[in-house]
């Protein structure tokens, strides 16, 4: 299976012309991230309304001078892809809106006190499920004699040559398991990731990049 694109040959180069106040460049970004940044909301539980209003709220700070300050895009580091930092602060305004709309709801006084109101503490997030569903099943899937070298050199720091030594293998031959094993492991979590959202169109640096945003929550 190919994994799809979701980076910009040019992205940083359209950063910071955005940056700087291009809407010509603003409007391509916008262009490349709007719908996987809809689907990724509507995977973490945003329904379509909700949708729209953040992602119009998060453009319109894009803009650089919007409601007089600078452009959101400021803050982007480039650590991440723009879509995976994107998605991050998106997700993280959608909350907000639930959390917003459970203090609303439970307050006194109002015309909606018989109104079930969303919690404070959400339930686990959508999205953060599966990414970790998608991951699990591709590990799952992955041969034990993969897995074990694997976790000789990521986990307990062996090197490619000790482990070798230790499987009576060459280095060359251990470095192709250890290769192949990894592309296996990104193919089959984009390949659940698709089975089990198709609507989500995400890239490996995409998917690295989401967890990463959400590492405090993702171990």
């Amino acid at each position: 299976m190919s994994s799809p694109s979701s980076l910009i040959d040019d992205e940083p180069a359209l950063v910071r012309q955005a940056q700087q106040g291009d809407a010509a460049a603003l409007a391509a970004l916008r262009e490349h991230c709007q719908l996987p940044l809809e689907n990724i909301l509507l995977a973490r539980g945003a329904n379509r309304g909700e949708v729209q209003d953040i992602l119009a709220d998060l453009w319109s700070d894009c803009v650089p001078g919007h409601l007089g300050k600078p452009t959101l895009l400021a803050k982007y580091g480039g650590k991440f892809s723009l879509l995976s930092w994107l998605a991050r602060v998106a997700g993280n305004r959608w909350i907000d809106v639930k959390r917003r709309g459970a203090k609303f709801a439970d307050a006194p006084g109002t015309d909606f006190d018989d109104l079930p109101g969303c919690p404070t503490t959400l339930a686990e997030d959508g999205l953060l499920q599966l990414l970790r569903d998608s991951l699990r099943a591709a590990f799952n899937r992955c041969p034990s004699e993969a897995l074990v070298l694997l976790r000789l050199v990521y986990v307990h720091g062996l090197t490619q040559r000790e482990v070798g030594r230790l499987v009576g293998w060459s280095e060359a031959k251990t470095s192709r398991t250890l290769a192949q094993a990894m592309e296996h492991i990104k193919q089959q979590t984009l390949a659940e990731l698709k089975r089990q959202d198709a609507r989500l169109e995400l890239s490996w640096a995409d998917f690295v990049g989401l967890c990463a945003s959400m590492e405090s929550d993702f171990l």
